[in-house]
């Protein structure tokens, strides 16, 4: 008779195949073998990745969701595990992705017995996760009604981690033995499992009804931090719906680059001149996507208490660190529409005017700075963003990549898809990210900006390159570590400064290249750099580019730009 074990995990993943589950992440182990046979007999519809590590392997399922969409899975063995997929499911929660894990684990009477490799899993990733189960323990001859309810579970799991854009943990138990009988045979069931419904979009105008006279009369912004926009789909919905949003209400639109709506009717050098002009007149703001990224923009929430504060959220998440906003609405970007607006007047052009020129003035100011001064990672990162072929995508590694490309990249029609881990915003597993974001979008070029830091702490998600065929152009910011911390004010406090925040570390990563097997170009100039990234970003094969620099230097290069930017928006309000 059929191995109760393979029966029940070939059941589960079947119903999860037809559900629609199309990306799994594998790491190594012995007590989830009945899941990795039960996937592996669904190659010809499901991608499967094999990862050597739990933590490179549940980032790079991250990846692949925030690439393509759609729900991943990771599936690991029992025990610490497990534990080693929190950091990419925090950041799964954080960024509303859906991840599906599965868990295998010890059947209950070896839990809590001081048996090897077992850990309480059992809600393992608190609140975290949208759904958990505790899975049954597979029978010898189950009902009907329980493998009924395996299937039933499998397209629970599938449609929440869908429909909540969120992270869903099913902990499966086994005994042994975990490998199929002689005798198995077990076709596989395409069965479409337990069919959800997801809800129409009924196309409210629910911001119209907000944007009363006294609201148009104010002085206000619209602001789109990162996701605000997170695949094409939205990005066309969005853009046209925010410029006539624009216009009726004649509030300019500032737009992070990772917001994905940096087109050139937005607004996007603000980091330069913001804290450089009046803002007490400034009494309403309507924003969409996450916090934002933005310091000054920052300080202006903390200090500024508007009249009306809108957020505009996807999927009724809650971000006001600064608990200042008045109203809070729930918008499907892809499902709005400019006819939202379509009977309201323009409003009074003059306010949006003026900071479109101060816009205007800081680009050209940046780009004669870029000409003619001290390469530097702002520079880096704007010849990046130039660089990047219409199809292409970038990844914005954390801690000053995604800062550096939000301030020097400049708006472009249309704008380039950008993703970036900012739901927790940790450098953690940020090249395993990149990499399933480069998988998922099916050889489309893909390029990532990271820090040095960040690709060491990541180094291990190199090897995935090789072992999933994966063509990525990755450039690195090398300033020896730590250049993140020549920002704050603890830089005055020596040494323990130098001891306690500057991380250098020497390594030779033309070494880290060799090793992963990745080409690798050294970049320490603008003509350099311009010609290796343009000739990467062609090939289908694994780039890495090394620019090195020195943080304290680039800091300077990026103060003196924003005074000439200053100056110029003195001069032009």
């Amino acid at each position: 008779m059929p191995n109760p074990a393979s029966k029940y995990a070939r059941t589960f993943i079947d119903a999860l195949v037809a559900a629609g589950l199309r990306h799994v992440c594998i790491a190594p182990g012995s007590r989830h073998t009945p899941l990795a046979l039960a996937l592996a007999r669904h190659r010809e519809r499901v991608q499967l990745t094999s990862h050597l590590d739990e933590r490179s392997a549940a980032f790079f399922a991250l990846g692949l969701a925030l690439g393509s969409g759609k729900p991943a899975a990771i599936v690991c063995t029992s025990g610490s595990a497990a534990a080693n997929f929190f950091p990419a499911i925090v950041e799964a929660r954080q960024s509303r992705l859906p991840l599906i894990v599965l868990t295998a684990d010890r059947p209950p009477e070896l839990r809590h017995s001081g048996a090897n490799q077992t850990i309480d899993q059992l809600k393992l990733f608190g609140s975290y996760v949208d759904l958990f189960v505790d899975a049954p323990l597979p029978e010898a001859d189950p009902p009907k009604l329980a493998l009924d309810n395996l299937r039933a579970l499998a397209a629970r799991a599938f449609v929440t981690a869908r429909e909540k854009r969120g992270v869903v943990h099913i902990n499966l138990p086994f005994r042994k033995p975990f490998e199929p009988a002689a005798d198995d045979e077990l076709a596989i069931d395409r069965r479409p499992p337990t069919r959800f419904i997801p809800p129409i979009p009924r196309g409210e105008p629910v911001l119209r009804r907000l944007l009363t006279p006294d609201l148009r009369n104010c002085r206000g912004l619209i602001y789109c931090g990162h996701g605000s926009a997170r695949n094409t789909a939205e990005q066309r919905a969005l853009s046209p719906w925010l410029a006539r949003l624009s216009q009726v209400t004649g509030f300019p639109v500032l737009a992070e680059f990772s917001s994905n709506l940096r087109g050139e009717d937005v607004l996007g050098a603000y980091e330069s001149w913001l804290a450089g002009i009046d803002m007490s007149r400034l009494s309403a703001l309507i924003r969409l996507g996450a916090p934002p990224l933005c310091a000054t923009m920052q300080d202006l929430l903390a200090e500024s208490r508007f009249d009306y504060h809108i957020y505009c959220s996807r999927a009724g998440e809650w971000t006001d660190a600064s608990h200042s906003i008045s109203h809070h609405l729930t918008i499907d970007p892809a499902a709005v529409h400019p006819r939202e607006f379509e009977d309201m007047l323009a409003a009074d052009d003059i306010w949006r005017a003026q900071l479109a020129k101060l816009d205007t003035n800081a680009w050209q100011v940046i780009r004669s700075e870029l000409a003619n001064g001290n390469y530097f990672d702002g520079a880096v990162a704007f010849d990046m963003a130039q660089l990047l072929p219409e199809d292409g995508a970038v990844f914005a590694g954390s801690s000053l990549p995604v800062r550096q490309l939000d301030q020097f990249a400049p708006p472009r029609q249309p704008p380039p898809q950008v993703f970036a881990n900012r739901g927790a915003s940790g450098i953690d597993g940020n090249v395993s990210s990149a990499l399933g974001i480069a998988m998922a979008r099916k050889g489309k070029p893909t390029a990532a900006l990271l820090g040095d830091i960040t690709v060491y702490h990541d180094m291990n998600g190199l090897l995935a390159i090789k072992r999933c065929g994966i063509p990525i152009t990755i450039v690195l910011l090398n300033n020896d570590g730590g250049g993140i911390f020549q920002r704050l004010p603890v830089r005055r406090f020596k040494p323990a400064f130098q001891d306690f925040f500057l991380t250098p570390h020497g390594l030779d990563f033309a070494l880290v290249a060799k090793l992963y097997g990745l080409r690798y170009s050294r970049a320490d100039d603008r003509a350099t750099f311009r010609r290796a990234f343009a000739e990467s970003i062609k090939r289908s094969s694994a780039t890495l580019i090394e620019v090195r620099s020195d943080a304290l230097g680039d800091l300077q290069r990026r103060e003196e730009i924003m005074r000439a930017v200053k100056a110029e928006a003195r001069q032009s309000v």
